[in-house]
């Protein structure tokens, strides 16, 4: 199998029923760390891990070194540890104890002792193992299913040393396509602090950092307010909004670049652009702008041209989101009196009103997976302080997810 060159795309954590098969052999590459992790091999599965009814219980032994030296050591034992903590984040496996797993006997990664594992209530089976040769590390990752020995996954990743810790977020995604879900272990996350202000220079710079909070990287370097960071779909680019020039205005940083593209949406001296937000297949940016006097919402293409107001009210309008289809855009608006969400196509038509619980909502997060129908949003409830809610579309019912842990 040949790996295919292309930049590191962030994945949602949207579940998604998949051609098992064809995910599995689709060779991907990842940027990170300055190391890059090649899948070199794979081997068809012959099972699928559904998720529901008698969840199945995961034994994740220690890495297993090729040789015993210090490096190959080491890589082995942060590979043990991201692996079990990605494939413990989502919450939808059972795994045998570490105090069960440091009583087995020695695991030969080549054969091992499937009645060992079935001893321990072990349903599946993850073996991996490591090796150094000069510059180059390779792992070898291996799924069984621990009932009939059969081999689930088979793959290889070879690359740099110097952070092993994306070999195992690479095996932990791969393992996550046995199920109906999508790993997000190699996604990234933007946003906003104000670690390096300074006393005499306030500011808010950009950052990205792993889906699991390591290895932050600085994006902006301006010194100026830089907020509301949005990833383009392809994840090589981020929207945002900057104060660089005194009002606010958006911005693209191309990351792999390293270049910034100032007033994408084409502002004049005298108006404003607020909230980027790129369509599901990236061909279009919703902001909201107040060059027709009051703040609305705009639709234009990615590079910020053919723009078209999309909402007309003397309200204040901003906060798009798109829906997964790309047919929908939600947005926060004050028409009614305080802040709500509503919905809308994607032309402005057919608006109505989405929250009517709490007394301020805004901030809009609509979920990817077309199935499920809801979208996040930041909402003041009877505690008087803002909370993370959650909207199902369909039933309008809203669930509380964060309480009483300050502002969120």
């Amino acid at each position: 199998m040949t790996p295919t060159e292309r930049p590191f795309r962030p994945s949602s954590a949207r579940p998604k029923a998949r051609a098992v098969l064809a995910l599995l052999t689709l060779a991907a590459l990842v940027a990170g760390g300055g190391g890059r992790a090649r899948p070199a091999s794979a081997q068809e599965p012959v099972e699928q891990i559904v998720i529901g009814g008698v969840t199945p219980r995961f034994a994740v032994p220690e890495c297993v070194p090729r040789t015993r030296d210090e490096r190959t050591e080491a890589a082995c034992r942060t590979i043990t540890q991201v692996l079990r903590n990605d494939l413990r984040f989502p919450g939808l496996f059972q795994f045998v104890s570490d105090s069960l797993l440091t009583a087995m006997p020695p695991l030969d990664p080549a054969a091992p002792n499937f009645e060992d594992w079935q001893g321990i209530g072990a349903r599946i089976l993850v073996v991996t193992r490591a090796g150094l040769a000069g510059d180059e590390l390779t792992v070898e990752a291996r799924v069984y299913f621990v009932d009939s020995g059969q081999t689930m996954l088979a793959r290889r990743y070879s690359g740099r040393p110097d952070n092993p810790r994306i070999f195992a977020h690479q095996a932990s995604d791969d393992i996550m396509t046995l199920t109906q879900y999508q790993g997000v272990a190699r996604t990234r996350i933007a946003f906003a602090s104000d670690r390096d202000s300074t006393a005499e220079r306030q500011s808010k710079e950009l950052y990205i950092v792993d889906y699991d909070g390591f290895n932050p990287r600085r994006v902006t370097v301006n010194g100026s307010l830089n907020i509301l960071p949005t990833w383009s779909p392809d994840g090589t680019s981020l929207g945002y909004v900057s104060y660089r020039r005194g009002t606010p205005l958006i911005f693209l940083a191309r990351i792999f670049e390293g270049r910034s593209v100032p007033n994408v949406t084409g502002e004049r001296e005298d108006t404003q652009a607020f909230a980027p937000a790129f369509s599901p297949d990236g061909s279009q940016i919703a902001f909201a702008s107040n060059r027709s006097g009051n703040m609305d919402i705009w639709v234009a293409n990615a590079d910020g041209s053919e723009p078209r107001q999309i909402t007309n009210t003397r309200a204040a309008e901003t906060a798009p989101c798109w829906s997964p289809t790309g047919q929908e855009i939600a947005f926060t608006s004050n028409r009614t009196g305080t802040p709500q969400l509503w919905v809308m196509s994607a032309e402005g038509l057919n608006v109505r009103r989405l929250t009517t619980v709490g007394n301020y909502n805004d901030g809009c997060a609509w979920s990817p997976a077309r199935q499920y129908g809801e979208i996040a949003y930041t909402a003041r409830l009877e505690s008087g302080g803002f909370d993370i809610a959650v909207i199902d579309l369909a039933t309008r019912q809203v669930r509380q997810i964060t309480r009483a842990h300050g502002s969120c």
